[in-house]
């Protein structure tokens, strides 16, 4: 029949529906895994086996942080924090690589540790006791013919009390044998450096008694026992890479050059020999502002070094030849001067050692041995090069390898605005933003084309009709010039593959948002949360803020990014490129500063550290919309109440429990939409909620306790307050507040079994314990918080679950409306992992002991469980490692369904959620070329049945 192959033809357009229900995993979010900035003496090229030629980048940065990172893409296979949530993150860490024995060992605070190289488990550990501190760590050299032995480890550690070195045996970190020096205090400058006969403890003590004289120590390396002392000159300025002195400490010949301003000569001393050398440096007509020194590391390479010169304008190096016989210093070449801002890097292979330089626009490769090119290489990201937007070189580390068609030279380069590349024959192959790894402070940028056609709209609706009409022609002009883009997207939407297609479908439904960042570097940098995390611009202001002040609140609005710090001055960028608009200094120091409503703008509060909020009148004249209120708290653990119109008011004053201190107040976030007064119970009635802008969430802490209070900001009287016991207070205590209810969060220690417990604990608000009641407020009209009636107290149901591990940060999704269901978004600490807890499972009217009623079922209540399983479904960053997660940001999209969540601390992290589903929008399954032929297929399907049809009218017609 005619009808087979249509029916064949619609079939073979049907397709499986299970693509509909497919995650949204690693396409609707992005993370940057940061290391932060590497140090100079901690980069390097290392092969974690010996059995393969293939090596791996490692960088310890100024976070200690230890990574290692694919050379190809940049990605990082593993990390290592050294640094715990609750420590400050200060001293120096230490990084060295093993020669065959796949290890990588460090040093930080009190404890050295031994890595594999090649997955980052943790080999073995050694506390060198408190208070002591490493101060330096490197690895002995292996015997001849001793290659599946783990290097010894040297280590110097102490403190007020002197300095210890030790050897460290390689396969389990036990205490081979030490050396103490109980002149050498906290402040002196130590190091240790080692060859195969000897190992050399230098130390310089601080001071202006100390003079200019080092101490060298010589070692024997089996021992530990003193062999030879002597003295020598070492100057104090500070090299390039920020020690006092350059200590060849992984040369084949341990030596030490220094050198002070004006860096006309270098002091230079083979270690092991009493003989002492001034290197005169070549003159170029100006002054040295810094010098650099480079050698290559490994039992065999040549004893040569590098001095790097830098001037205002000029960069250029002298290459020496060490004589190990005399002891002396010569100068072999020199490597030509540029303009351009140089970094140079050593490396060996086998015997052979070279030098690599880097520029913004080449590099080039050079042999220790003699001054001849061995490479050269234009480089190919000249794109900030003739934009003028270059950024010094300051240090990166190098890997050569030399083939039959010539050499090939892979470069990790450190640039000074906290990008960290690699650079592979002059192509650039990846960048990584380490400078995302310090922010401290975040806003959103509210700047949706969306505001800008209300603002159109409005002043259409404001002027005469002719005037509207020739705007909105005008407008209409503006808009047709987009119509070539419009339809080219289109096209490409439709020739996408699927999945791609819907992705960036769902990106332009959302919306276009950036975020702003705040870093202790003293930078803006803007991150578009739209567009897998990129950054946007970035805007250094280190050079117009004060040192010591640091950022304490971003506002972005009105195509500005105003930034204010501590020491209450204010800084202003555009919005959309970073530019530097202006600075202003403040007359008023702040700890905190506030945004509140005002008659045409929002208004400045500054806040000091007495908890007293002055308005920002300092930098330009304004006054708050009488009634605003604020809670503040001081540095002693007291809160306030103000009211804030012309001037601010103290309204009233509330004191923690004795041994207490206010530690944080929150309130509900900004534009926090609520769509229902009420919770539509299983029966049909109503529960209504106690929905109030003027709730502040309070929280106070002792050593071991921990009291939430919920006030009244207006009155300060309190409505709710609870205490617990045996907490642990590591750091602020996470709180929430929104809609109706509230969120915190602890970890408490068991003075039975001590065990340690985290809780987070739900209180959900109500008017009233009965259904359909308003309770004291019911037949009133009109509300004060002064009222002789607003007293009464709202109904309160609380309820706890126990989390498996610290919850470090708490956050509620937003959406535009408040229609979807919201969710809890929490940070787990240990896990590095970020969940999104539906708020159906936090429900405090969960029965308790009991199966729900079958009205209960209907309103979707199920029976409480006070342990909280976290399912992998509710992990938003999945198997991704978020580290350092210090606040989360969410903000409504353009879709009702979704919000956006965007974290940072030291990672980024960016996604977006719908706790209802997708609801307004289609999703991946739905396919447009199909829905297209599917279209076609049932219109020829009709042309061929039509004919049939009819011919079957005409027949029936004829036989009646």
């Amino acid at each position: 029949m005619r009808l087979h192959p249509v029916i064949w033809a619609c079939s073979m357009l049907l397709q499986s529906v299970s693509a509909i229900f497919s995650d949204d995993a690693f396409v609707l979010d992005y993370h940057h895994p940061l290391i932060g900035i590497p140090q100079s003496h901690a980069t390097f090229f290392h092969k974690p086996q010996s059995s393969s030629n293939a090596s791996l980048l490692y960088a310890l940065s100024d976070k200690h942080v230890l990574g290692a990172i694919n050379p190809k893409d940049g990605a990082v296979l593993w990390r290592q924090s050294f640094v715990d949530e609750s420590a400050s993150g200060q001293g120096n860490s230490y990084a060295v690589p093993g020669e065959r024995d796949g290890q990588i060992v460090t040093g930080y605070g009190g404890k050295v540790s031994s890595w594999d190289a090649l997955d980052g488990k943790l080999r073995w550990e050694r506390d060198i006791g408190s208070p002591s501190t490493v101060n330096g760590v490197q690895l002995l050299p292996l015997e001849d013919g001793a290659s599946t032995v783990a290097q010894d480890v040297l280590v110097i550690a102490g403190g007020d009390g002197g300095q210890v070195v030790s050897r460290l045996a390689g396969t389990n970190g036990e205490l081979v044998w030490s050396h103490s020096d109980s002149s050498a205090g906290s402040g002196s400058t130590v190091s240790v450096a080692a060859s195969s006969t000897a190992v050399y403890y230098i130390s310089r003590s601080s001071g202006l008694l100390a003079g200019a004289k080092a101490k060298v120590v010589v070692l024997d390396p089996s021992s530990g026992k003193e062999k030879s002392q002597y003295s020598v000159s070492v100057d104090a300025e500070t090299l390039i890479g920020g020690d006092q002195y350059s200590a060849g400490s992984c040369a084949n010949h341990p030596f030490i050059v220094s050198s002070e301003k004006p860096y006309k000569t270098v002091k230079f001393n083979l270690l092991g020999n009493n003989k002492q050398s001034m290197l005169t440096l070549e003159a170029k007509n100006e002054e040295i502002e810094s010098l650099g020194i480079q050698y290559a590391c490994g039992p065999s390479a040549p004893s040569h070094f590098l001095v790097h010169a830098r001037t205002s304008t000029k960069d250029w190096a002298e290459v020496y030849h060490i004589d190990l016989k005399s002891g002396d210093a010569t100068k072999a070449y020199s490597l030509p001067a540029t303009e351009e801002s140089s970094s140079f890097t050593a490396q060996n292979s086998g015997s052979e050692a070279y030098y690599v330089r880097t520029t913004p626009t080449e590099v080039v490769l050079y042999s220790s041995a003699s001054h001849g090119e061995l490479g050269r290489w234009r480089r190919k990201d000249l794109t900030k090069a003739l934009e003028g937007l270059i950024t010094p070189l300051l240090h990166g580390a190098a890997e050569v390898v030399s083939g039959k068609a010539g050499f090939a030279v892979r470069v990790a380069e450190i640039d000074a605005d906290g990008s960290f590349s690699l650079i592979r024959n002059g192509e650039i192959q990846w960048t990584r933003p380490e400078m995302l790894a310090y922010a401290i402070i975040g806003s959103w940028i509210d700047e949706s084309p969306q505001s800008a056609l209300i603002e159109e709209l409005e002043t259409e609706a404001s002027v005469s009709p002719i005037t509207a009409y020739l705007h909105r022609l005008t407008r209409h002009f503006h808009d047709l010039q987009g119509l070539p883009e419009y339809l080219k997207d289109i096209v490409q939407s439709i020739t996408a593959p699927p999945a791609s297609a819907v992705t960036d479908t769902r990106r332009r439904l959302v919306g276009d948002n950036t975020v702003v960042l705040g870093t202790t570097r003293k930078e803006l940098i803007a991150v578009d949360a739209s567009n897998a995390g990129t950054v946007a611009w970035r805007t250094d202001l280190s050079s117009k803020l004060a040192q010591d002040a640091g950022f304490i609140y971003l506002s972005a609005s009105g195509g500005r990014v105003s930034a204010y710090l501590s020491d209450g001055s204010l800084v202003t960028v555009n919005a959309t490129s970073g530019t530097f608009i202006e600075f202003l200094e403040g007359t008023v120091p702040a700890s905190r500063v506030l945004q509140i409503p005002g008659p045409a703008a929002p208004i400045i509060v500054k806040v000091d550290a007495d908890g007293k909020p002055r308005v920002a009148t300092d930098f330009a004249p304004s006054v708050a919309s009488e009634g605003n209120t604020i809670v503040t708290l001081s540095e002693s653990g007291t809160a306030f109440g103000w009211s804030i119109g012309k001037d601010a008011k103290r309204t009233w004053t509330l004191l923690p429990k004795a041994g207490e201190k206010f530690v944080s107040a929150v309130s509900r976030p900004r534009g926090d939409a609520v769509a229902s007064i009420g919770k539509v119970l299983g029966d049909r009635s109503v529960l209504y909620k106690y929905i109030s802008p003027n709730l502040a969430l309070l929280s106070a802490t002792s050593s071991d306790t921990l009291t939430i209070y919920l006030i009244d900001a207006v009155t300060g009287s309190v409505l709710y307050t609870t205490s617990h016991s045996g907490i642990i207070a590591s750091g602020p205590i996470p709180t929430l507040l929104t809609e109706n209810w509230l969120a915190y969060t602890y970890t408490s220690l068991d003075p039975v079994t001590s065990a340690l417990t985290s809780q987070l604990i739900v209180a959900e608000l109500y008017e009233s314990a009965s259904p359909n009641d308003r309770g004291a407020l019911a037949s009133q009209t009109n509300y004060s918080s002064y009222a002789p009636d607003a007293g009464s107290r709202p109904h309160i149901i609380t309820q706890s679950f126990t989390v498996a591990e610290p919850i470090s940060n708490l956050a509620v999704t937003q959406t535009g409306q408040g229609i979807t269901t919201r969710q809890l978004l929490a940070t787990l600490a240990h896990s590095n992992a970020i969940v999104a807890i539906p708020k159906e499972v936090l429900n405090a009217r969960r029965p308790v002991d009991r199966d729900p009623t079958t009205t209960e079922k209907e309103e979707g209540l199920f029976r409480y469980s006070p342990t909280l399983e976290l399912e992998p479904r509710n992990f938003l960053s999945h198997a991704r490692e978020v580290m350092g997660v210090k606040k989360i940001l969410t903000t409504p999209s353009l879709l009702e369904s979704t919000s956006l969540v965007f974290a940072f601390g030291h990672d980024v992290f960016g996604t977006q959620v719908s706790p209802s589903g997708p609801f307004d929008i289609l999703g991946k399954g739905f396919n447009k070329v199909q829905l297209l032929l599917t279209i076609v297929a049932l219109f020829v399907g009709m042309l061929l049945v039509r004919p049939l049809v009819r011919r079957k009218k005409v027949e029936a017609r004829w036989r009646n």
